[in-house]
């Protein structure tokens, strides 16, 4: 963690504030104002209000009641045409998806800063001109674009940081950066800024600190060693003693020998070629990166959901940060304080378990995601007895506080995934499988807008079977990341993916764990 890591770190931090705020940002933009009156009649209740909004369209004088002026008061998509904006939010986080799956695959075979830099810039344009937006469709569209492009800044970033900062660090490093904080700084801004287009213009240019920090860094070393390139991987590692202010340089001639040694030795047990390309399909070529990637993926989209009708929290297979966050509005006090207060809990649990890591090397990737999903899991427990007894009303402070604590419990589980899926891949297809993982989790997100509105699609309400369903999915993903994948703690990162060949003459392609 010389000074070099420490100012990549810092870059990692300002990008993920981009990141989470162009994903994030509906939160606020889409938050739905009340109406209080159209002309001459008052409305006493939202029910009422959306009763009589046919009558209201037309009229000029309508009274609002907001925390933030966002597209849905701008552009009227109120009460039955609020399901519009969730759409487009579903929209959105479809261009988030397909961002992931496509950079994923760009940056293993073209290096992690050019493809980065591509996003980061392509952020701050579409920021800019979705900002200045007269209609919903082409707000959307613009949007949708952001998202692609942030969905690609989002795979990279997390792999670009794990190959540039030493092993021992991987796992506080990652918990100490990582969305939570920004979480409290979006709400901070959307205090500061209360309306949509000022916001996306502000989050715009927040990316270009992101962007300057950017062009100093270098390549990932560990991708130019991969990818053969000796050479420029010896430039870099030169580069970063001379930022760091070494007082003893590395001599030029023995690092590029030291270099040019250990990757031929890696090539050769590997068994595998110089600068292969790899695609999608190669994570279905050993059993090991195949149920890793998926256990991961898996583990990524297993989360919670806030259910408004009944005042209780349900879980469902969707991003627990998303869906309380994208309804956010509905939850009663400010919207900015309750951000900012799931940002903090989410925030403490973090720094507590990224301590533990430092400390103690047998609290490693297992034990923490052990102990953040039984913790869920037991809630998920204690409100399906809640249900069934007629006692969730009067245990309804203990659920949402139980909620809450899930949420970072959660959150973190959410990490040490992320921690996990980059340092059991190797380099060679470490982005095409972490975007794959990132694929499923985005699935939960593009679901997570339409929680609120479950009941206008359905008609249907069953408040014990969702969570039924959910505790099995708890525990199959405890079961399954606690049992089908290796321990990565300390461990070092691999390069390529191991061919050996068995006793028939055949060639077997394993992945060394």
């Amino acid at each position: 963690m010389g000074r070099y890591s420490i100012f990549l770190c810092i870059f990692v931090e300002i990008a993920m504030l981009s990141q989470l705020s162009n994903t994030m940002f509906m939160v606020y933009a889409g938050a739905a104002p009340i109406i209080k009156s159209c002309g001459n009649v008052i409305f006493s209740s939202s029910e009422e209000a959306c009763t009589n909004y046919n009558y209201c369209r037309g009229e000029e004088n309508i009274t609002f009641e907001r925390q933030f002026y966002g597209i849905t008061e701008q552009f009227k998509l109120l009460c039955e045409d609020a399901k519009l904006e969730k759409l487009g939010t579903s929209i959105q986080m479809i261009g988030v998806m397909f961002g992931c799956v496509v950079f994923g695959q760009i940056s293993d075979q073209y290096g992690r800063k050019k493809p980065m830099m591509i996003c980061l810039c392509m952020c701050f344009i579409f920021g800019i001109w979705s900002a200045l937006s007269n209609d919903f469709k082409t707000f959307t569209i613009l949007r949708t674009i952001l998202c692609f492009f942030n969905g690609g800044q989002s795979t990279i970033t997390i792999v670009y940081m794990i190959e540039n900062i030493p092993k021992r660090s991987r796992g506080y490093i990652t918990t100490l950066i990582s969305y939570s904080p920004n979480v409290i700084l979006l709400g901070i801004l959307a205090f500061f800024f209360q309306q949509w287009h000022r916001l996306a213009l502000v989050i715009s240019f927040l990316t270009l600190p992101a962007i300057v920090m950017l062009a100093f860094l270098h390549e990932s070393p560990r991708w130019l060693l991969q990818k053969g390139k000796v050479s420029h991987a010896k430039k870099v590692f030169l580069a970063i003693e001379k930022f760091d202010g070494a007082p003893q340089p590395l001599d030029d001639v023995e690092l590029e020998n030291f270099l040019e040694t250990e990757h031929d030795k890696q090539v050769s047990d590997a068994n595998t070629k110089v600068g292969k390309q790899h695609s999608f399909w190669h994570l279905f070529k050993t059993r090991e990166i195949m149920t890793g990637t998926f256990v991961i993926a898996f583990t990524l989209s297993v989360l919670f959901l806030y259910n408004r009708k009944k005042k209780l929290f349900s879980f469902a297979t969707t991003l627990i940060n998303y869906s309380i966050m994208f309804n956010l509005g509905a939850v009663a006090g400010s919207i900015y304080m309750n951000s900012i207060l799931i940002g903090l809990l989410r925030y403490s649990i973090s720094l507590c378990s990224g301590f533990l890591d430092y400390k103690f090397e047998k609290f490693n990737r297992k034990m923490c995601h052990g102990i953040c999903i039984l913790v869920t899991i037991g809630i998920i427990a204690a409100i399906i007895v809640f249900c069934l007894t007629g006692t969730t009303a009067l245990f309804s402070s203990v659920i949402r506080t139980g909620v809450l604590l899930s949420c970072a419990m959660t959150s973190q589980a959410i990490i040490v995934a992320s921690i996990t899926s980059n340092e059991l891949m190797p380099t060679a297809i470490r982005s095409i499988s972490y975007s794959t993982a990132l694929l499923f989790s985005r699935f939960g997100i593009v679901v997570a807008p339409h929680v609120f509105h479950l009941s206008l699609y359905t008609g249907i309400d069953f408040p014990v079977l969702p969570y039924s369903i959910l505790l099995i999915i708890g525990l199959a993903d405890f079961l399954s990341f606690r049992f089908l994948i290796s321990e990565t703690k300390n461990k070092p990162l691999q390069d390529f993916i191991v061919n050996r060949a068995n006793s028939g003459g055949n060639e077997k392609e394993e992945h060394n764990l």
